[in-house]
């Protein structure tokens, strides 16, 4: 492990940060085309895996509360005065700001299935049907998630709007407060699950739609939770 990759994880450790808040804290720094930074990348960093690049290093430092790229980064003096991080920071703008020093990012495609059935967000619509498209997309789509699903109605709005492609996890159970793609007898339908001690009720985000109560007799089942 080098120097600068144990200095990133002791910085870290000592902050008592987990690699998901510093990267949610990096996300403020980077521009649109390093987005893709995530907690596998920060663990590599910290390994000595991988060299984070100028601009992904900067927001790193900044995300860690170091003004002086140079205390993580380099081993010998001197070190950046005040003068010389301002500079530093202006430096960074006018790299940042022009497209020849900023790397294009790379987006990995892959195939997921987009069932052709629509989930209902209004009326209900039938969603346990196998027919499905294979559908290329990049990695704007979350990495969790496994198919798609179109959103019928506009009961999820504001979030999930009539026509839009939601993407989910396969899974058979989710916590409370979840949004989710189930099936009640026999209708699909893409709300947040409510659990307590009353039972389930699916919940819809737009108000003026009503709660909708699992009853014990009905035919209840989780297809998945949605993840993007």
């Amino acid at each position: 492990m080098s120097n600068w990759s144990s200095r990133i994880r002791a910085e870290r450790e000592r902050q008592n940060l987990t690699r998901e808040q510093v990267v949610q804290r990096m996300l403020q720094f980077l521009p649109d085309s390093e987005k893709a930074v995530t907690t596998r990348t920060l663990m590599a960093w910290e390994a000595g895996e991988r060299e984070p690049r100028v601009t992904v290093g900067l927001a790193l430092a900044l995300a860690l509360g170091v003004e002086d790229m140079t205390d993580l980064y380099l081993d010998s003096e001197p070190k950046l005065n005040r003068t010389g991080q301002q500079r530093l920071g202006e430096y960074r703008s006018m790299l940042l700001h022009t497209a020849k020093f900023v790397e294009r990012q790379e987006h990995t495609l892959r195939l997921l299935p987009v069932y052709l059935q629509p989930a209902s967000a209004g009326t209900g619509q039938w969603l346990d049907d196998d027919a499905s498209e294979l559908t290329e997309v990049d990695d704007s789509v979350p990495s969790k998630a496994e198919f798609g699903v179109r959103i019928a109605g506009d009961s999820m709005e504001p979030r999930f709007i009539n026509g839009q492609t939601v993407w989910a996890k396969a899974t058979q159970d989710a916590n409370n407060g979840d949004i989710i793609l189930c099936t009640l007898n026999d209708q699909g339908y893409c709300k947040k699950l409510h659990k307590d001690e009353n039972g389930i009720t699916l919940i819809s985000l737009n108000r003026n739609y009503a709660p909708i109560s699992v009853k014990t007799e009905d035919e209840f089942r989780i297809a998945g939770i949605v993840v993007g």
